[in-house]
């Protein structure tokens, strides 16, 4: 029958993408794909998010579909963020396509593509909701491997401002990785042309469609994408190139609105960097309301006020929105004896507090060395994980998934 045909086509996608077959996740797909778009993916040999890639020419070989119909099936798809595509430097017009996680994927572009009607991403916005609400910030809690890490700021540079806790941490500026430093992957990434693009904060976005966060005033323009995803993003409209420069001037300047550096927790090969606020960051936000740091990995630093250059301004007090800042007052008629503390257990390692000191007064010192996996394949697939997670907080009668 068609109408069991298409359940099945949808069920099998929610097995792909190692997502629950629970209504909410069955709803946002019915959002994301046509019937005749789940058909067309569940047919063919995807079977793994993100690592199978086929061409339009071989997908079309493996399932009989015509291969105009192919082709424009997943051009369209590709517009509306829920089909990537990848190309080889030595044929960029070679396109393979691939099926994205839903996070960190498809729920960033499918909100910001222009190619989507407002309607839609409305709908599927609050289907997010629903799922945040289902428990989804709690599976992300519950992983045992963390999707993203929060990078140390940009000023002052590393050279100066790592203050190292023992001799078995390195302080050679070779021994500050990427994944602890910003500027570094700005620019490994800009060491190719057209490798950097830059487009709207999918989070600010969704905020102000749902008029969440009305009082931010952080820019929007200022995620950062590289490699395959830079190219697909220009490819597809969804932004647009930058070289390392303009990179990072948009990091400073995220900086001194009080942003957090966060990527992804590998060693290398990230393919963006998001610049994070608290009032519209659903993960960022969400572990400052629940006051839970575990859904993501913290930087390896932690601030040291020099007391001495310090002016009480209380600027780094103002912007640290996890209060691990905090101004102690001295004896009532000695304002000498004010001071900055460090409450190192609330602390990030994002280095704001740092990069907006007046007075260069505060130094990051690295208090340890967690070093990532090497790539998401390597750390175990940690979109299964969080899966895995969610579905044993489930009801009994929603565990029903791949």
């Amino acid at each position: 029958m068609p109408g069991e045909k298409t359940d099945q086509a949808y069920r099998k996608l929610c097995g792909i993408m190692m997502i629950p077959k629970n209504k909410i996740y069955l709803d946002i797909l019915k959002i994301l794909y046509t019937r005749e778009d789940a058909e067309m993916l569940a047919a063919g040999p995807f079977t793994v998010v993100q690592m199978d890639r086929f061409t339009t020419e071989d997908y079309a070989a493996k399932t009989g579909y015509p291969e105009k119909e192919v082709q424009a099936t997943f051009e369209r798809l590709s517009k509306r963020g829920v089909l990537f595509w990848v190309t080889a430097r030595k044929d960029e017009n070679r396109k393979k396509s691939l099926i994205p996680p839903l996070f960190p994927g498809m729920l960033e572009y499918f909100i910001i593509s222009p190619h989507n009607s407002l309607d839609e991403r409305r709908a599927f916005i609050n289907k997010i909701h629903q799922l945040e609400g289902s428990g989804f910030m709690t599976s992300l809690l519950g992983a045992d491997y963390r999707v993203l890490r929060v990078i140390p700021s940009l000023k002052p540079d590393p050279d100066s401002r790592v203050v190292e806790i023992d001799e078995t941490l390195q302080t050679d500026k070779s021994q500050v990785y990427a994944y602890q430093d910003v500027e570094q992957i700005i620019r490994e990434a800009g060491k190719i042309e057209n490798n950097i693009a830059v487009m709207p904060c999918t989070c600010r976005f969704m905020s102000m469609m749902s008029r969440q966060s009305p009082d931010c005033t952080a820019s929007v323009e200022n995620c950062l994408s590289f490699g395959a995803m830079a190219n697909y993003v220009v490819g597809e409209g969804f932004g647009r190139s930058i070289d390392v420069n303009e990179g990072l001037a948009i990091l400073k300047q995220t900086e001194k609105e009080g942003l957090i550096h966060v990527s992804t927790n590998t060693v290398s090969k990230h393919g963006f960097i998001c610049n994070c606020c608290t009032c519209c960051c659903p993960i960022v936000g969400s572990s400052v309301k629940l006051n839970r740091l575990e859904a993501f990995e913290k930087s390896d630093y932690v601030p040291v006020v020099d007391q001495d250059a310090c002016t009480r301004c209380k600027k780094c007090v103002t912007m640290c929105k996890f209060s691990a800042l905090l101004y102690k007052m001295g004896e009532k008629d000695d304002k000498s004896e004010d001071r900055v503390i460090v409450r190192e257990d609330a602390c990030i390692g994002c280095g704001v507090c740092a990069s907006n000191c007046p007075a260069d007064a505060i130094t990051l010192k690295k208090i340890r060395a967690s070093e990532p996996a090497r790539s998401f394949q390597e750390s175990g697939l940690p979109c299964q994980q969080i899966h895995s997670a969610q579905v044993q907080r489930l009801n009994p009668a929603d565990r029903n998934c791949a």
